[in-house]
């Protein structure tokens, strides 16, 4: 008799709901670490979008997501930081680099420093 394997088709929405639910965790944790550098950090809908497909694996589950969030996320914010050095305040989101392959960090708004007297 051979084993027949039943595939449940909302599975897939349910671990695709988790990974969604994990990455806003993450990001808010993120986020926590941002703000003693006076930052936050958001994510447009694609980026979102781009780091679940990147970390969701059925086999897996969000096994990969801290890898995901790192790779895809963190290292490229740590880049913007380093090479733009953005004002205290600033609000930075993640959004899809025109070549779909990757992340890019920019600035949602920018923080007015000019102090008149």
């Amino acid at each position: 008799m051979a084993n027949i394997e039943l595939v449940d088709p909302d599975k897939e929405k349910v671990d695709q709901f988790r990974v969604n639910e994990q990455i806003d965790i993450l990001l808010n944790d993120l986020n926590k670490r941002l703000s003693f550098l006076m930052y936050t950090l958001g994510l447009s809908d694609e980026a979102k979008k781009f780091v679940a497909e990147k970390s969701f694996d059925l086999q897996f589950g969000i096994g990969p997501l801290h890898k995901a969030i790192q790779k895809y996320l963190e290292d490229p914010l740590a880049e913007f930081i380093l090479n733009e050095n953005p004002a205290e305040g600033a609000v930075l989101e993640a959004v899809m680099h025109e070549n779909g392959e990757e992340l890019k960090i920019t600035l949602a708004k920018e923080v007015n420093t000019d102090v008149k007297e």
